[in-house]
């Protein structure tokens, strides 16, 4: 909808639609309960905001409720001396008629203390209109963060409105009372079945049914026995055939009425194009793109009969899957759905390795764990091959920090093999995710080893920006002992030994330099 037509929208509700008589004393009513006790804490006086009345009891706690002797009223207590005492806020309704249609204006009414007047005082904001047929409008004085929603008096009668197309809903609020039947007499909604929707449709409202029946198609599905798909009468709010509409042929109307399907379960029984409820009712819990996809390349009735779930990771893994053979060919390889995991990472493997598999034995092999596996061999071989060397330079390069006491050692890790059992021993990551960083030149990984028994993995430090950033004993245990920490402080303090001789060679080597190139050319 256009800015245009919202603001002269907006513009005629302001102009037609006035506040009703007793609007205030409905403010009042809704407000009657926000009221606090105010304790001075050094006077130690009382003050009833309900009855405005002051008394002295010592029995009277801060933050909790206590009655007050003169309006016999429990009332929360709150400190004098509190830099801001909390206001009530509570939103209401109020239904209005205006050219033949039917709107709700929401306000929040904000209830606050005021220091001066020693008063409660309220402060009413509009924020919301709902317009059947047109929609949900906030004003400018709606903000929204981290997804909750606030609401900002500034008393403007100039709100701008834009359209709001959000899950919240503004219709369980209190009413301000009005005549149901005056209301809708002589508008579209005279003859809908609001009250029948409302009775079947609890906690469905007035206001909801409003909303809804704005649509001619709400009338039309309810007369048809799609009590559900009023839900969606928008969406199916379409002149011409009954196919028009739902997109299936008129002789699915009975299994429609019989199952009183919503929209939800017309989309899917639109995609089988088959009366089977029990398969509907199979697939609705999951995302329904999802089952289309699965529909479309003819697996879904296997995806339910093998219990995989069917969600985002699966459909992934169907997806890659299908880079390398149609999908439908899967409902004849039930150990490849069983295994569906497994088997992704069986074919991306072998292209990987450049196998180019083109026949049924090696497309779906009858022992596709042990086939994976010995796939998975041959690429940590390879990989291995092909990080050794950059790993044992790393060593080289890092072997300079190589430092112990008289109890433990400390070294960085000196091969492939080494970081893969360290990661098995300790029960880490290390071997996973580290060892390309390592080589690379990103981080440095370290161990720490008993003298006694330097074999056995003991303590696995990850260094990098001049600090220790993970340490862990096995199976990513924290425990340190006073002598681990120790060790780890004397080390580093070894390192920032070594680093400084270093600069000192270097500086000194730089100053040499210079001196016989000033005597070269005196």
């Amino acid at each position: 909808m256009k800015q245009e037509e919202i603001d002269t929208m907006m513009d005629e509700i302001n102009k037609k639609c006035k506040l009703p008589k007793h609007w205030n004393e409905f403010i009042k009513k809704q407000t009657e309960m926000c009221h606090y006790i105010i304790k001075d804490t050094k006077l130690k006086e009382c003050y009833c905001t309900n009855c405005q009345h002051s008394f002295y009891d010592k029995k009277v706690k801060i933050s909790d409720y206590f009655k007050c002797p003169n309006c016999k009223k429990e009332i929360y207590v709150v400190s004098k001396n509190a830099r801001y005492i909390q206001s009530f806020k509570k939103s209401v309704n109020l239904v209005q008629r205006i050219n033949k249609n039917i709107i709700t204006r929401v306000f929040e009414i904000e209830t606050f203390y005021n220091y001066q007047t020693r008063q409660m005082e309220n402060d009413v904001e509009e924020y919301c209109r709902i317009i059947p047929g047109k929609g949900k409008f906030l004003s400018d004085a709606v903000w929204f963060y981290l997804g909750s929603m606030q609401i900002y008096h500034y008393s403007s009668k100039n709100a701008n409105w834009r359209e709001y197309n959000g899950i919240r809903f503004f219709s369980d609020y209190t009413t301000y009372p009005f005549n149901k039947n005056k209301m809708i007499k002589g508008t579209k909604f005279e003859f809908a079945p609001i009250k029948e929707f409302t009775l079947k449709f609890y906690p469905c409202n007035f206001i909801d049914a409003i909303e809804l029946a704005a649509y001619e198609s709400f009338e039309l599905l309810w007369n048809m026995k799609l009590y559900n798909l009023c839900f969606s009468a928008k969406k199916l709010n379409k002149n011409g055939s009954f196919h028009k509409r739902f997109g299936l042929t008129k002789d699915y109307l009975k299994f429609m009425q019989d199952n009183d399907i919503n929209y939800r379960e017309l989309k899917l029984l639109k995609l089988f194009k088959k009366k089977d409820y029990n398969l509907i009712k199979e697939c609705y819990r999951f995302n329904y793109n999802y089952v289309k996809f699965l529909y479309d390349n003819k697996i879904l009735e296997i995806m339910l009969e093998y219990e995989n779930n069917i969600y985002i990771g699966n459909i992934e893994k169907l997806k890659e899957i299908a880079e390398f053979i149609p999908l439908y060919k899967l409902n004849s390889y039930p150990k490849g759905m069983k295994y569906l995991n497994i088997y992704r990472d069986y074919l991306v493997m072998s292209k990987k390795l450049a196998l180019n598999y083109k026949s049924k034995k090696d497309l779906f092999p009858r022992n596709l764990i042990s086939r994976h596996d010995k796939l998975q061999r041959k690429i940590e071989m390879n990989e291995n091959i092909n990080i050794q060397f950059p790993t044992y330079l790393r060593f080289l390069e890092l072997s300079k920090y190589i430092y112990s006491d008289d109890k433990y050692i400390i070294f960085p890790a000196p091969s492939v093999h080494s970081i893969i059992e360290e990661g098995i021993q300790q029960d880490n990551c290390v071997g996973g995710i580290y060892l390309d960083k390592y080589s690379n030149g990103e981080t440095e990984i370290f161990f720490i080893r008993e003298l006694q028994n330097i074999n056995k993995s003991f303590i696995t430090i990850e260094f990098r920006d001049e600090n220790i950033v993970q340490k862990e004993l096995p199976h990513h245990s924290t425990n340190f002992t006073a002598e681990h920490l120790e060790f780890m402080d004397k080390w580093i303090n070894f390192r920032k030994f070594i680093n400084q001789k270093e600069k000192y060679h270097k500086k000194v080597q730089i100053q040499n330099t210079r001196y016989e190139i000033e005597k070269l050319v005196a």
